[in-house]
């Protein structure tokens, strides 16, 4: 008897064990039942729906801090800053989400119109928080905190207006922008090339008119302009890239081996942020005092001065990328190396191996001195009537091609600024419409020659190379064939 009254106690216990658990899921629970009545009665409601441009100030409070997104301008025109960030590139894209989202909500579904404890929804302490303020008529001003994930629903989360007793589920990916660092709203892309509205504007804003690479491994800059030569409609040039280094010698850019270089800066985007709003400490700390490079850009759209700093390292402890400033915005930015080639481009790296490129059909005259002397006239402006003297004296044009053609190859190998002494062994004088270029070469005691190009020390070449062509200058004027190699 005493057995069958202590089981019936103990099921009694249970019992109540039972019962008192399914009142506290029931509490602790909105889904189960305030949700699942908010199903039958609203679905998708629209809370308020504003005009974005109306938006006079966006202050967002979150996990990452708080920041404000403020309208300047006039009717004239609008714009939008992140005002903790006022010498910042700003992300449109990023901004105009946030525009669009603040200024329109929609609730999915109503939880409760009366909730008691903002807690069970994530709302006492919000995700994150978001206050608009509308210039219009009303001056409207809308404070939104956005809650927990909905259970059991994805994608879902909770949501009230300040001022507003009744919760409600949004789609989270309509309020997912307010959750997201400050940072979002900052641009990586440090340069875009400027387009015109006129469809009439047929101005080249890539155009870069001058660029100019500063370098602390380099004892010399190099300059890249463009070759104004190509703006002369009568001029012959046969430069098939529209830049040339001018320094630290004279050559023509190879097209195939310089597109990084010219072209890099064109949507150039980082990598990530290293520091927002540094201080003349932090631009020391990541090496602006003594930058890496200093690379300034005249371009048709826009100028541009970066400033590469120290370089960083990868988990790993490898080498990736510089820290780098752009003038006019307060950032410091971490480029990957293959990011900025002017770190490491060599003049030879990118130009091409002739020292000079007239175009045969535009040069007048070659005059040839030292251990060969030749003097050669040319007239014509095409092959069907070009023609050649040499000293007067009618020559066979195809065989002066490919004796002008040896010439072209002339090999800038290695740069040199030694000093030259005496007379050059050869000296080449070409007279062009597109302009003129003299040539002149000192042979080494170890097989290497030293290349003047117009009175700059420039180049050194294989001495076998210029022994060959003082060869090939008697053998034209013998008239026997030219031997094309060394």
């Amino acid at each position: 008897m005493k057995s069958k009254i202590k089981l019936i106690i103990i099921i009694g216990i249970v019992l109540v064990l039972l019962a008192g658990a399914a009142v506290a899921l029931k509490l602790t629970a909105p889904a189960d039942e305030e949700e699942q009545t908010a199903e039958e009665e609203v679905t998708s409601s629209l809370i308020f729906d504003k005009d974005p441009t109306d938006i006079k100030t966006l202050t967002i409070t979150n996990s990452y801090g708080s920041y404000a997104v403020e309208r300047f301008g006039d009717e004239g025109g609008y714009a939008w800053t992140v005002l903790e960030y006022l010498y910042a590139p700003v992300s449109s894209t990023q901004i105009n989400t946030l525009l669009n989202k603040a200024a329109t909500l929609t609730a999915q579904q109503t939880v409760v119109e009366n909730a008691e404890d903002l807690s069970i929804y994530g709302l006492s302490e919000p995700t994150a928080e978001y206050k608009v303020e509308f210039d219009d008529s009303q001056n409207t001003v809308k404070e939104i905190c956005i809650g927990s994930s909905v259970p059991g629903k994805s994608g879902k989360s909770y949501m009230y207006l300040k001022g507003s007793p009744t919760v409600y589920t949004v789609n989270t990916s309509d309020v997912s922008c307010f959750t997201q660092d400050k940072t979002e709203c900052i641009n990586k892309t440090v340069y875009t090339a400027y387009t015109s509205d006129d469809e009439n504007d047929t101005t080249d804003y890539t155009r870069i008119n001058k660029m100019t690479i500063q370098r602390k491994d380099l004892d010399y800059d190099i300059v890249i302009e463009y070759d104004t030569r190509l703006d002369d409609e009568n001029a012959v040039v046969s430069n098939s890239s529209s830049y040339r280094m001018t320094s630290p010698v004279t050559l023509d850019l190879n097209p195939d081996k310089c597109t990084d270089v010219i072209q890099g800066v064109f949507g150039l985007t980082a990598d990530s942020f290293a520091l927002l709003n540094p201080t003349e400490e932090d631009l020391e700390e990541y090496g602006f005092s003594d930058p890496t490079a200093i690379i300034t850009m005249n371009i048709v759209g826009g100028d541009f001065r970066m400033l590469v700093g120290d370089p960083y390292n990868d988990e790993d402890g490898n080498q990736a990328g510089y820290y780098a400033i752009v003038e006019g915005y307060e950032v410091v930015y971490r480029f990957s190396n293959s990011k900025l080639p002017w770190v490491s481009v060599m003049p030879l790296d990118i130009t091409t191996t002739m020292i000079t490129s007239n175009y045969i059909y535009g040069v007048s005259s070659i005059d040839i001195t030292g251990n060969a002397e030749a003097h050669f006239t040319m007239t014509g402006s095409e092959a069907s009537d070009f023609a050649v003297k040499l000293n007067g004296n009618d020559v066979d044009s195809d065989s002066f091609k490919t004796l002008y053609q040896f010439i072209l190859r002339a090999p800038a190998e290695q740069l040199c600024f030694d000093d030259v002494s005496g007379e050059p062994a050869l000296t080449i004088a070409i007279r062009s419409a597109s302009g003129n270029d003299t040539i002149e070469f000192y042979p080494t005691e170890n097989r290497r020659t030293i290349i003047r190009l117009n009175g700059i020390t420039s180049f050194t070449c294989k001495t076998a190379y210029l022994d060959r062509l003082i060869e090939n200058i008697g053998k034209f004027e013998n008239g026997e064939e030219l031997i094309t190699n060394w």
